[in-house]
């Protein structure tokens, strides 16, 4: 799975953006579309890809054994860190404590996903 790193930067990166976009403009400027409905599940979404691929790019760069729980950390901070940051702007957003409950569950569940699947340390 980490074998192609330019992939999994460049996916990384993409998702990085469409967080930072999603999260952060005015709400206003996204438009009124049904699938906003699902506004859990879509953080649950964002914070579980970009916390996977996170771990993927660690796990790939790392040559000892990747510290799982700096992964979940990573994720959840940047989580609550962005919900905070809609909190201090003036953009028609607010902290929404279940939005960050949602990005941890998703942060949780990608944690428990690259458990499930790394290669093992040290490399056979």
């Amino acid at each position: 799975m980490t074998k192609n790193k330019k992939v999994i930067y460049t996916l990384f990166i993409l998702i990085t953006v469409a967080i930072f976009a999603l999260t952060l403009l005015p709400a206003n400027r996204l438009g009124s579309n049904r699938l906003f409905q699902y506004d859990k599940l879509g953080h649950f979404m964002m914070f579980f890809s970009w916390t996977f691929l996170f771990g993927l790019l660690h796990i790939s760069r790392k040559r000892e054994e990747s510290n799982l729980v700096f992964i979940f950390f990573a994720g959840a901070l940047f989580g609550i860190g962005i919900e905070i940051l809609q909190g201090l702007m003036s953009f028609g957003r607010s902290i929404d404590l279940y939005d960050a409950i949602a990005d941890i569950f998703g942060t949780i569940t990608a944690t428990f996903l690259l458990f499930l699947t790394k290669p093992p340390y040290p490399p056979e």
